[in-house]
């Protein structure tokens, strides 16, 4: 069987470095005007919509830009345009393969009525690409992938960029500050090898995951988004039915479904919500079927219920612990001989129209 995800998962430390210095970046940010920007909107399916909804801290705390991220879907049922003040409001398309008809249709909405708007794909002669008045590539290169890894990778550490080389231009940081952002997204990116190694030899020493019937992820903070994009991940590849709760809602039913059956991934971060994450792991541990517990504490030990990442306080660690996920969507099928990217239902996007 070839898994071709195995390629995108490994190439991304490279493909990520060539982005990071980009001049188009640079160049982008000194042609909009930033100074006038007050709101930042994004529009975006899956993937696309993790990432921004990622970075929205981010933005938030870097620009002083107030940040808000919507589905196509609900932009155009509710229409928000006529809140925003369109001389100071960007509106952000992003879309890897740039052929969603939710995010082209958005786009063109923002355009009638007077917004501006950032395009950002990877293929550049697409629906959504020419519809921008700005436009930004991944340069991740095509991931013809169900699951898209390295393109994930690439929209994450692009919104990072646009994030702080926007502040640097208002001057909410100055070029110190800047350059240790800088080092810390490409510190993540050197994390990316060992992150991949360690998941792997995880999923050889817990070959029984492979055949989960379900799984619940729970995450918090800033990495909640991250926890959304790892249960799209694993979904996609394993064709199992998959939950997603935030840390503080598991108490507030989700917690009834614990018991032999039930299968979980945590994310464990530093700040608000880290003891009580410790607590739901230690209950889990006894109550649960399966746990995993993907972590960036410091001071976890990696057992066989821990995968470790480096801990990055910047940018949340989230970098590699998307990898994480990445690396068990790809690996955990194939321990039971499927491939993760065979075709399953590809009439219902037709049907509906969404590509």
């Amino acid at each position: 069987m070839d898994n071709i995800m195995w390629k995108h998962i490994y190439e991304q430390t490279d493909t990520l470095k060539e982005l990071l210095y980009n001049e188009q970046i640079i160049e982008f940010s000194k042609i909009v005007p930033i100074h006038q920007l007050e709101k930042l909107v994004f529009v975006a399916f899956g993937s696309s919509y993790n990432c921004a909804f990622a970075t929205k801290r981010l933005f938030e705390e870097l620009t002083g830009i107030e940040t808000v991220v919507y589905t196509p879907f609900d932009f155009i049922g509710e229409n928000p345009l006529h809140r925003f003040n369109a001389s100071h409001t960007l509106v952000v398309g992003i879309s890897q393969p740039g052929t969603s008809s939710g995010t082209a249709q958005s786009l063109k909405l923002a355009k009638e009525e007077g917004f501006s708007v950032l395009s950002i794909t990877e293929r550049r002669r697409t629906p959504v690409a020419e519809i921008g008045d700005y436009y930004l590539n991944f340069l991740s290169g095509e991931e013809p992938c169900n699951a898209k890894t390295k393109g994930f990778s690439h929209s994450l550490v692009l919104l990072m960029l646009i994030a702080i080389h926007f502040a640097k231009e208002k001057g909410t940081i100055n070029d110190d500050q800047f350059s240790i952002y800088m080092k810390e997204i490409e510190e993540s990116i050197e994390d990316i090898p060992d992150t991949i190694e360690r998941t792997k030899k995880w999923i050889e020493n817990n070959p029984e995951w492979s055949n989960i019937g379900n799984f619940l992820v729970i995450g918090y903070g800033q990495n909640f988004p991250i926890a959304l994009e790892g249960q799209l991940k694993l979904i996609e590849t394993l064709c199992v039915p998959g939950s997603i709760c935030e840390l503080g809602e598991f108490s507030h039913g989700f917690h009834r479904t614990i018991g032999p059956n039930l299968n979980v991934i945590t994310l464990q971060t530093e700040g608000y919500g880290k003891e009580v994450m410790s607590i739901t792991n230690e209950y889990l541990k006894l109550n649960s079927g399966k746990l995993l517990t993907i972590s960036t504490i410091e001071d976890n030990a990696e057992d066989e219920n821990t995968i470790s990442v480096p801990y990055r306080p910047l940018t949340a660690s989230c970098i590699n612990l998307a990898v994480v996920f990445q690396v068990l969507a790809a690996g955990l099928p194939e321990l039971k001989g499927e491939d993760p990217n065979a075709p399953k239902n590809e009439d219902y996007p037709k049907l509906v129209g969404t590509r």
